[in-house]
């Protein structure tokens, strides 16, 4: 249906204007009724293909959440969580709870790099590309290309809405909103739609902002489209690749915008200056890719851990010998398939609690019981790892409850 368009005279000038067929389906409808075509005559065309098309894709997002919650994505997850919260943490009293749970598992679904560059749906698609049908194979590829986007809301049905991308200008209709929100004309949406045949639906619920917002949003995201290309080195960028690698950023300004707070400072919050700017792209790259090091249900094992017991691995050389240590205890154990994960671990730890090392023997003894710990084996505890590397235990508990509480393990 999109780029279809129909010349149609309306005015008391009689003036000819061009409006696409989706708009024409939210014009009043030819039989009188005043409403629109699409909730009047147009209505009773019951399309079975969109019927069942509909229930297929239902069936592809219950086997996506449920494919996402797979023990081998656990720490993928939680290193997700942690970035996309620690992103929009200034506006969460704005916004509801669950509303942002539901928004972190979809990013985390559909943009969040869980290995290399694979996100869960890639992985998805990859693993079970024999047992999908044709159909659900064309849904998912439509799918992987689909970022989240600002539209406003351009007609209003019982039913369905039409919409309009901010930037493109592609009208979409789109039906299956969350929540029976109150949508009207003007409203800004800032979603993911996923095509389901001719038609699209909401991945999952619609951050809105007032209609007076999008002059704001055009610009900030003009500006910042520049300032991340240049922060990448890049001089081009797709600009649906922009939308995916800075969609838990943009959410987060999205989030101070809708939140009713000064629009100026909204727009100014956002741009950053040139070089604030390179280094967070940097720090979010490196962040983003070691999130991947805890991912080990895909043969890349080895791979990870001989990476991380090299130098270079680490920030710095502290953080290389506490590594090294731990991975000399484990082996001595005769506990050497979780060496990987155990190195894994501590470089997430270290990406985010930036740790100070006094005493390397403690914060060994302390990932050693938590990689156990963590894996229900109790023969090891605080108190023995302590007496062997001659440290207090007390230190040990220290230095375990804090790498649990940062790094979301209890």
């Amino acid at each position: 249906m999109k780029g279809e368009y129909i010349r149609v005279r309306q005015g008391q000038g009689g003036q000819a204007a061009i409006i696409s067929r989706e708009e024409r389906l939210f014009l009043p409808c030819p039989c009188g009724s005043r409403l629109p075509y699409i909730d009047c005559c147009g209505s009773r065309v019951v399309k079975l293909e969109s019927l069942r098309l509909s229930r297929l894709a239902r069936g592809l997002k219950r086997k996506l959440s449920h494919f996402a919650q797979h023990p081998a994505f656990t720490e993928a997850a939680v290193w997700a969580q942690h970035l996309y919260l620690s992103e929009i943490a200034g506006s969460l009293l704005s916004l509801d709870e669950e509303f942002v749970g539901e928004r972190c598992f979809e990013w985390f679904i559909f943009d969040f790099p869980v290995a290399g560059e694979h996100t869960v749906l890639d992985l998805f698609l990859r693993l079970y590309w024999e047992e999908l049908s044709e159909e659900e194979r064309k849904l998912l590829k439509s799918w992987r290309r689909a970022p989240n986007s600002f539209y406003e809301v351009k007609a209003v049905g019982r039913e369905r809405i039409l919409l309009q991308d901010l930037f493109n200008r592609g009208k979409f209709i789109a039906r299956g909103f969350a929540r029976g929100a109150e949508l009207s004309r003007g409203l800004i949406l800032y979603l993911r739609l996923l095509r389901v045949g001719e038609e699209y639906e909401f991945s999952t619920a619609a951050l809105s902002l007032a209609p007076e917002t999008k002059p704001v949003i055009k610009a900030w995201l003009s500006q910042d489209y520049e300032a991340y290309k240049e922060a990448r080195g890049k001089k081009r960028l797709p600009w649906s690749t922009y939308l995916r690698e800075r969609s838990h950023r943009i959410m987060a300004w999205a989030s101070f915008l809708s939140s009713g707070r000064d629009e100026k400072r909204a727009e100014q919050e956002g741009v950053w200056g040139e070089k604030l700017d390179r280094l967070l792209v940097q720090l979010e790259e490196q962040l983003l890719q070691k999130a991947t090091l805890g991912l080990g249900a895909w043969g890349e094992e080895e791979e990870r851990e001989e990476r991380l017991e090299e130098e270079q691995a680490w920030a710095r050389p502290e953080y290389a010998e506490v590594a090294r240590l731990v991975a000399r205890d484990l082996r001595a154990r005769g506990s050497g398939p979780q060496v990987g994960r155990a190195l894994a671990l501590w470089h997430r730890f270290c990406a985010v609690a930036r740790p100070t090392i006094r005493k390397a023997a403690a914060w060994v003894a302390a990932l050693v019981y938590a990689v156990n710990r963590l894996e229900g084996n109790r023969a090891v505890n605080q108190q023995r790892l302590a007496d062997e590397y001659g440290v207090s235990v007390s230190s040990v508990s220290v230095k375990y409850r804090l790498l649990c509480r940062s790094l979301g393990l209890e």
